[in-house]
């Protein structure tokens, strides 16, 4: 998990930090120095130090200390420059902090299966040292089988949220800051109109719309009966556990799926990020609820608001635990993409905090101790729902097919962005209105395909390769993704398969993928 985010989440957002990070460390040694020089017990373990910044700022001459602070602020400012582009910001509200052609993501999930987890839910081992101890051994050469009692796992009590939410917290307000509350308002107001239908995940007391905001629907679900009756916004309610899902599909609830009928102008979900331990499923059901060119807002708070973040710690995936805000909004954005992919147009990130709120988005090394500022920041990640095609066009077929595979469920990202261009060939090419119409029909069976190769070994058997083989059954209209025929797909030597695969297609002008389904079925 850590190497991932290191090279897809963190390194984006702080690309550009190398250099004056390498700065930072030489001022840091310089300040750290010059106090110990004022303290002669500074490399004595105390067990409480505190930092005494004006004998810390002394402790250097002006001379030196003056422009060195200068230069560091200077160089801050640098950083704090948007990640954005004329054509991002054009149209959109104040604090656009990252725009959509800054975004950059890996080819697939990039997460471990413990990191939405709250982390009191985390199992350790029962016995941690003999665990370090075996380890050692191993790296000592003198590799160690571990004891049955050392590999228990501790049993935890894990967190019930429609006990937490519905009975534990069922007084408990968010209370946000009034000058973020503030900020969040005239944010909501500039995207959100009168007349507009509004879905609400994580509603409360409060939904912080403007006070003016006529809307023509506005429907909360969440846990949380209690503070949902005491919103007066809210037209309808609707207690769901949003972390209860169908893995890579949706919430699993029937009372969401049938509001589908009526779709929404606007989805909003604010500060309930932070407690989903299915992110991707809650996105997706948010773009199956939302209209074309509706608009989900993602709302969330700085990790160091102490008041917020004391009330409902337990329910926090280690996710928000352990990661900084910067990390948070690129998380955030990254819940698009592995959602629905370009399924979500005009990703944005913005930073809407007030102006008495510290900066928390960069790290200002050793400036920290010098930083004033409330921890009261607020942050937006949003975007906007854009518009499948209802058929294959036949002038530009690749972006129609791929709009289709927007939501397909098994496959990553990256093994979309193969199939579709293969698709789109095989159609540009097809002889017969039947051909056309199987490549159509054979879309939305391409997962239980994928479950099947997602199995091979994936050197013998690379991802291009899947992808062609993918892409000719979809081609074959005798494929109709039949129990038997993935059956046989499923016991195919695979490894085999591959080289017979090429044999065949450079000698036969027939239909690939039915020769080879009849005679593995036979």
């Amino acid at each position: 998990v850590t190497s991932n985010l290191n090279s897809h989440i963190k390194s984006a957002s702080h690309r550009r930090n190398n250099k004056t990070m390498v700065k930072f460390n030489v001022y840091a040694v310089a300040v750290f120095l010059a106090t110990c020089a004022v303290s002669g017990s500074a490399f004595v373990p105390q067990a409480t130090q505190s930092v005494n910044q004006e004998s810390a700022l002394n402790a250097l001459p002006p001379m030196i200390i003056g422009p060195m602070i200068k230069r560091m602020r200077q160089e801050q400012a640098t950083k704090k420059q948007p990640m954005i582009d004329a054509e991002d910001a054009r149209g959109q509200a104040p604090g656009i902090r990252v725009g959509g052609s800054a975004w950059k993501w890996p080819p697939i999930w990039p997460y471990g299966d413990d990191f939405f987890i709250p982390t009191e839910d985390q199992p350790e081992p029962s016995n941690p040292q003999q665990s370090l101890q075996n380890m050692a051994g191993m790296m000592g050469g003198a590799p160690q089988m571990p004891k049955p009692e050392d590999l228990e796992v501790e049993e935890i009590e894990k967190l019930d949220v429609k006990k937490y939410w519905g009975e534990e917290k069922g007084d408990v307000r968010t209370a946000l800051d009034e000058e973020a509350a503030e900020k969040l308002t005239e944010h909501f107001r500039f995207y959100l109109k009168p007349g507009m239908s509004i879905l609400e995940f994580g509603a409360a007391e409060n939904s912080y719309f403007p006070k003016d905001l006529e809307i023509s629907r506005h429907v909360g679900v969440g846990l949380n009966e209690k503070l949902m009756n005491e919103n007066p916004s809210l037209t309808e309610k609707m207690m769901v556990d949003l972390n209860n899902v169908v893995p890579e599909r949706d919430v699993d609830s029937d009372e969401l799926r049938k509001l589908k009928a009526e779709p929404f102008d606007a989805v909003v979900m604010t500060n309930t990020v932070d407690f989903l331990t299915s992110p991707r499923e809650v996105f997706r059901t948010a773009w199956y609820l939302l209209k074309p060119g509706g608009i989900m807002l993602v709302p969330f708070t700085t990790k160091n608001e102490k008041e917020y973040v004391g009330k409902f710690e337990r329910a926090q995936v280690k996710a928000w635990r352990e990661f900084n805000d910067d990390q948070h909004m690129w998380i955030t954005g990254s819940f698009f993409q592995f959602s629905a992919g370009e399924g979500w147009e005009q990703l944005l990130g913005f930073d809407i905090s007030p102006d008495s709120a510290k900066d928390n988005l960069e790290n200002p090394g050793p400036l920290s101790m010098f930083q004033g500022g409330k921890d009261n920041n607020m942050y937006v990640v949003q975007a906007v729902k854009a518009a499948a095609a209802d058929d294959i066009d036949e002038e530009d077929p690749e972006k129609s097919i791929s709009s289709k595979m927007w939501m397909l469920p098994t496959m990553e990202d990256r093994d979309k962005k193969l199939v579709g261009p293969r698709l789109a060939r095989g159609f540009i090419k097809a002889t017969s209105e039947e051909k056309k119409s199987a490549i159509a029909a054979n879309l939305a069976r391409l997962p239980k395909v994928y479950e099947a190769l997602i199995k091979m070994d994936q050197f013998a058997f690379t991802f291009q390769a899947q992808s062609q083989l993918a892409a000719d059954l979809a081609l074959d209209p005798d494929f109709t993704a039949s129990d038997e025929q993935i059956k046989a797909l499923k016991q195919g030597a695979f490894k085999k398969f591959y080289l017979f695969w090429l044999l065949f297609a450079a000698n036969s002008g027939s239909s690939i993928t039915s020769f080879l389904c009849r005679s593995w079925i036979a």
